[in-house]
């Protein structure tokens, strides 16, 4: 009987605490719940304001975009023009050059440097065969640019003009023209497609891959000689020269624009 009293009291006692403590952890969900909306607020807050930022961002981006492209083609008008207007210059000025030049030669104006243009007596009964000439006796007198070269022919033939420069005791190739073509014996004159500058001291080379059809004679000049062509760029020996003892004078020079010494 007592036993049956015990367990009827410890049952109604814990009805009573889990009565009294079931209130307390409904207000404890109630305020995580509350607590939990709040953060969703702001996170929801958060987020509205994120993507009015990207909304901002993209349109900025799209505003960036236009004026690029706006940029771009004024650019691209800009350089068009510019590159018709640098075309425009060239040509005038080339136009004007090529007048100019017209002028000195047919005014015989330009100067002048190398052996004089006349017949000569020869040196060999037997021509020379591929060789390169050195013009040792006429360097240039100064800068300036050479517009084309003169010769007395003996006969058809072809040649190449070349500039050097003496490094040392050595001649270094600095420029060459292309395979000139002479049709005719006789006084000739040939003008360069394009000007070449030239540096005070520099060499004339006169290179004939066939029979040397240029005038010569012996004892009046410094013309030597080398076998063989000399590639642009290549180096030469002076003391590898041929034939300085025959005082070799050509009929060849070439035409230009030079300042004045």
């Amino acid at each position: 009987m007592r036993l049956m009293l015990r367990v009827c009291a410890i049952t109604a006692l814990c009805v009573l605490t889990a009565a009294c403590q079931a209130p307390k952890n409904i207000q404890q969900l109630q305020q995580q719940n509350q607590n939990l909306a709040a953060e969703l607020a702001t996170a929801r807050a958060n987020i509205a304001q994120l993507q009015q930022r990207e909304q901002a961002l993209e349109a900025d981006v799209a505003e960036l975009n236009r004026v690029m492209n706006v940029l771009g083609t004024e650019k691209s008008s800009r350089v068009q023009e510019s590159s018709q207007l640098r075309g425009l210059m060239r040509s005038f000025v080339q136009d004007q050059i090529d007048l100019l030049k017209d002028f000195l030669v047919k005014g015989d104006l330009l100067d002048y440097v190398g052996g004089e243009l006349v017949t000569r007596n020869g040196i060999a009964d037997k021509p020379d065969q591929q060789l390169l000439l050195v013009d040792l006796q006429n360097p240039l007198p100064s800068e300036g640019v050479l517009t084309g070269v003169g010769a007395y022919f003996t006969m058809p033939g072809s040649f190449r003009v070349k500039v050097l420069r003496r490094v040392d005791a050595n001649l270094v190739v600095v420029w060459e023209s292309k395979l000139l073509p002479v049709a005719q014996a006789g006084k000739q004159r040939i003008n360069f497609p394009v000007s070449v500058g030239v540096e005070r001291g520099d060499l004339l080379a006169y290179y004939f891959p066939n029979q040397v059809n240029a005038a010569v004679d012996a004892g009046t000049g410094d013309t030597r000689t080398y076998d063989g062509d000399l590639a642009l760029g290549k180096t030469l020996a002076v003391r590898s020269l041929d034939n300085a003892k025959q005082k070799r004078a050509y009929s060849l020079g070439v035409y230009g624009l030079l300042k004045t010494p």
